[in-house]
């Protein structure tokens, strides 16, 4: 568990990273933080149904790994920002960052502090 917590603070430190959190396959929080000093968009209970969604979608996506592989990351860009997911065995990282970030270098350096790539 202070793995996780080490992670999730390491990963909020990362420029244009608003939230870093690790959730169970039900889509439970067992560890996250916000950037220090960061106002968040959603509520408690509308993050809770944030993640639970967010499960639904990991787990939708891995119906097509025998044929395609494995998702490395997913994200989207919304207006206010960008959301990403990565799979950890049976835990899911669920990051949230600015909307002017460049996806592609931030999963590379969330893989990178993960030790993932």
């Amino acid at each position: 568990m202070d793995d996780f917590v080490q992670k999730c603070e390491l990963l909020t430190k990362q420029p244009g990273i608003r939230f870093a959190g690790i959730l169970d396959m039900m889509g439970n929080l067992i560890e996250g933080r916000f950037r220090s000093g960061l106002v968040p968009l959603k509520d408690e209970n509308q993050r809770k149904k944030m993640f639970m969604e967010a499960i639904l979608r990991v787990r939708t996506r891995q119906d097509f790994d025998e044929n395609l592989g494995p998702v490395s990351y997913a994200a989207a860009r919304r207006k206010k920002v960008v959301l990403m997911t990565f799979l950890l065995d049976n835990k899911v990282l669920f990051i949230s960052a600015e909307p002017d970030i460049d996806i592609d270098d931030t999963a590379r350096k969330v893989l990178q502090i993960l030790h993932l790539e």
